[in-house]
């Protein structure tokens, strides 16, 4: 899963991305793009990796991406950034809720804007596209979504909330619609409102209908640099429960509708993300594109059985170990032993 960081001059952004990254805001600023790679918390995988002590434990990753814009509210983005935050599968729209000295903070309006931006761009695409279908054959079919997608821009909609069915979004994957994404709203407040009573009435305020996360960068940017033994004690001093890392990953799961199956062993315990819905066949390729093809079966037991039983053979006794044939839909926290021929 790739997240963009996207935001105007003066936001943050930068901030945020160190924040959620881990990495040092003050090297940041050097770079026109950053892509940091980290991994998924998960307190399932810790306590599966205590009870088989493998060789290594391999975490789910998400990568960050900081996309330098350097833009002003108004001013558009420019093409070559466009184009990077197509390449992301989720946008983190960071706005300014902190006072900078010189102007107030209107997070409401800095959100709209960039999120007009985003349609703009789309809508353009789809306008050349449209154009061209006058000379080039294409299909019925393909002529009468893209004028449906016309309509819904000019109506300043955007394509995800369409419900666009498979086949038209099959039509639609090479085109990389930024309205066709998911997006999160980052504000960036200040530390007087870091606690999650404040986010909360910040969030409330606002009333955008994109789902809104609220965090103060400073804080956030200093707890992730501090060991993990001891951030505990400081988000509980500031009314945090966990950190802004945490936090975030759990919405972007949440809003792209991913869960983790395990595999586990003593040379590998491991977190594989898929897809909600995904089937056993589905999860199988996740591990290798040979154990979907040759698929056979899944022996298959829920983590939190095998975590409160304390073994296979008690999970076996009990009545909870499975075996799953192609069709079978994968839960969240689900072991997956999958059998497939050679």
């Amino acid at each position: 899963m790739k997240v963009g960081i996207i935001g105007y001059e003066g936001s943050g952004k930068t901030t945020i991305f160190g924040a959620l990254s881990g990495a040092d805001p003050a090297e940041l600023l050097r770079q026109k793009q950053q892509i940091r790679e980290v991994r998924v918390p998960d307190k399932r995988i810790d306590a599966l990796s205590a009870m088989y002590q493998p060789k290594k434990t391999i975490y789910a990753t998400i990568q960050f991406v900081d996309v330098m814009s350097g833009a002003a509210i108004g001013k558009g983005l420019d093409g070559s950034i466009l184009g990077k935050i197509r390449e992301v599968d989720l946008l983190a729209v960071v706005v300014r809720g902190f006072s900078n000295g010189y102007d107030e903070a209107d997070p409401k309006r800095e959100a709209q804007a960039m999120l007009s931006e985003l349609l703009l761009s789309d809508m353009e695409i789809v306008e050349r596209k449209v154009a061209r279908m006058q000379k080039e054959k294409v299909s019925d079919q393909e002529k009468a979504l893209f004028r449906k997608l016309q309509t819904e821009l000019e109506n300043e909609k955007w394509l995800k909330d369409m419900g666009l069915d498979k086949s038209e979004l099959e039509l639609l994957r090479g085109y990389q619609f930024m309205t066709l994404k998911p997006v999160i709203i980052v504000v960036n407040v200040d530390e007087s409102e870091a606690d999650e009573a404040h986010s909360a009435e910040v969030a409330a305020k606002l009333g955008l209908s994109e789902p809104t996360f609220v965090l103060s960068a400073r804080v956030e940017s200093d707890i992730a640099q501090l060991p993990e033994e001891d951030q505990a004690d400081f988000l509980a001093d500031l009314g945090i429960t966990a950190t802004a890392r945490e936090r975030f990953i759990r919405a972007a799961y949440s809003m792209l509708d991913l869960i983790s199956f395990f595999t586990v062993g003593e040379d590998e315990v491991r977190a594989w993300t898929v897809k909600n819905g995904s089937t056993a066949q589905e999860s199988a390729g996740r591990i290798h594109t040979d154990l979907a093809k040759h698929f056979i079966r899944a022996e298959r037991m829920a983590s939190s059985d095998l975590l409160a039983l304390g073994s296979e053979s008690a999970v076996r006794d009990a009545g909870k170990f499975k075996l799953e044939g192609k069709g079978y839909i994968t839960q969240d926290g689900d072991i997956l032993h999958i059998r497939a021929n050679a």
